[in-house]
């Protein structure tokens, strides 16, 4: 296990001050790792069962699997497992039911990079009480985007696992009788690229510019979409009850049952589409979201508008946008952002 390295920048960044926008206090940003290659996602949960507390979970390009913890007031981090292909995304949860706490699943290429072609892979990595293991769950066709855990099959007890990619197919993937099992939940028209659990089912976001509703109804997987735009979705976040799309043409989206608002809109790809409650002083639910400018931003609701705070901006493009529980309770959830820039960044609300 590793600290962060003298070079590494550990003092807080892009400090900003508060605003009419939110809560008194001020968004501050720490560098928690800087990695070999570009950071391509990231997770928040409680994996590793020897420390209270949640840690964080990112992939690195050249097929690195870091989990990074805070201890006292430093961060550290280590390597838990290295992909032959190049890793796109990961989520934490319970994915095997035989094992107590939670697992990660990663997900990209079962060798070569995201360029390269070929086919798609996701692997389960644990701590089994004496080192990190890892397990290769599944192959598919072409790149694996994708990953999210949770109750999915009503029909069975547990957690499941759905990926999402570039063969245009939604997978299920469950344990039974001790044994990995694959289904295809359904076809999504064209690529997936990330997805979350919503309303007994997942929420799927596409290359083709649609949200599809994957679910299970009657014993029978079937899909609906959701929302239709007119450029690709990328990345999907809910707060149960609605869903926030982040899209290629630069626009995020608030879907709900009267449908679709945009609610904030930047130059470049948006990569981030996090709806929590990130800002304790402030009334609501918080929107955050971050891209290809650089920048992680938080929005507030105002009445029927919502007002945008940047948060922190980075050296390079954002390629993913995470929310958890990271530091003292009851100061709101943080936020997980990692990129191009080769850092992972934590950014609080203090």
């Amino acid at each position: 296990m590793r600290g962060l390295g003298i070079g590494l920048l550990l003092a807080t960044l892009g400090a900003c001050g508060g605003s009419d926008t939110g809560g008194a206090g001020t968004w501050t940003a720490t560098v928690v790792l800087e990695a070999p290659d570009k950071l391509s996602g990231c997770d928040i949960g409680d994996l590793d069962p020897r420390r209270p507390g949640n840690e964080i979970a990112t992939v690195c390009g050249n097929g690195d699997v870091y989990v990074v913890h805070r201890d006292g007031d430093a961060w550290k981090h280590e390597v838990v497992a290295r992909t032959q292909g190049e890793p796109i995304q990961c989520a934490i949860g319970d994915a095997d039911p035989a094992r107590e706490g939670a697992e990660l699943v990663v997900v990209g290429m079962a060798a070569g990079t995201e360029d390269s072609g070929g086919a798609g892979a996701a692997h389960l990595i644990w701590w089994d009480g004496h080192g990190w293991k890892r397990k290769l769950l599944f192959e598919d066709t072409a790149l694996i985007h994708g990953v999210c855990i949770g109750e999915f099959d009503p029909a069975r007890p547990g957690h499941e696992i759905l990926l999402v990619g570039f063969s245009n197919r939604a997978t299920m993937i469950f344990k039974e009788a001790g044994a990995w099992i694959s289904e295809t939940a359904a076809d999504l028209g064209s690529a997936g690229k990330t997805a979350v659990a919503y309303r007994g089912g997942a929420a799927v976001v596409c290359n083709a510019g649609t949200v599809v509703h994957v679910r299970k109804t009657g014993g029978r997987w079937g899909s609906e979409v959701l929302d239709q735009a007119e450029a690709g979705q990328s990345r999907v976040g809910t707060d149960g009850q609605r869903l926030l799309a982040a899209r290629d043409d630069g626009a995020l989206g608030l879907i709900g049952r009267a449908g679709r608002k945009d609610i904030h809109k930047e130059g470049q790809k948006l990569r981030g589409a996090v709806l929590a409650d990130l800002d304790p002083a402030a009334p609501g639910i918080e929107a955050a979201t971050a891209g290809y400018e650089g920048t992680i931003t938080v929005l507030y609701p105002k009445g029927d508008a919502w007002r945008a705070e940047t948060v922190f901006r980075d050296k390079g493009r954002f390629h993913h946008l995470a929310a958890g529980e990271l530091l003292a309770a009851g100061t709101g959830l943080e936020l997980a952002g990692c990129g191009y820039s080769r850092r992972l960044t934590v950014v609080a609300r203090r």
